[in-house]
């Protein structure tokens, strides 16, 4: 059941985030072919695409947690044999984890404090709560997928066996 919520979580973030990199390239098309053909441009063009890829990077975190594809230096990691590795790897882990749960904490006081004080965007005029949620949403998905992680971890499933190959 996990693995199907995890699995839909990750198509549903994946979407997310191509759909906000889509909307980028088409906004910065349409300002592009406005101010060439047009001579005119629009005031919130720019800034919704800096926030779509605010929010693109942040939910893409997440995403790179699951898939183990954040940059690392793994030389500890090569070199510890099998019982230090594995105390190495959970120690980083929860140590991600701790930095995630900081981006909840205070993400979401900036989110409230945001909320509370009305602050809008420039030219959209949109809540900037709206863009700071980027924050604590990320490191709510950060800390399912560091407690993914850290299960993969403590409990390795056992490697499976190639298939025999029939000759014939």
């Amino acid at each position: 059941m996990w693995q199907r919520f995890s699995d839909g979580l990750a198509k549903l973030e994946a979407a997310a985030v191509g759909s906000l990199i889509l909307f980028a390239a088409l906004m910065l098309c349409v300002q592009i072919s406005a101010r060439a053909l047009f001579n005119t441009s629009f005031s919130w063009a720019e800034e919704s695409v800096r926030y779509a890829i605010i929010w693109m990077v942040f939910l893409s975190c997440g995403l790179a947690f699951r898939k183990d594809a954040h940059i690392s230096i793994d030389v500890l990691r090569q070199i510890l044999p099998g019982p230090a590795r594995k105390t190495l790897e959970v120690l980083i882990t929860l140590a991600c984890a701790a930095l995630a749960g900081l981006l909840v904490w205070y993400g979401g006081a900036m989110v409230q404090t945001l909320h509370r004080f009305g602050q809008v965007s420039p030219a959209m005029e949109a809540p900037m709560y709206w863009f700071y949620l980027a924050i604590p949403v990320s490191g709510v998905l950060m800390l399912i997928r560091l407690a993914e992680s850290l299960v993969r971890i403590l409990h390795p499933r056992p490697a499976r066996e190639p298939a025999p190959v029939l000759a014939g």
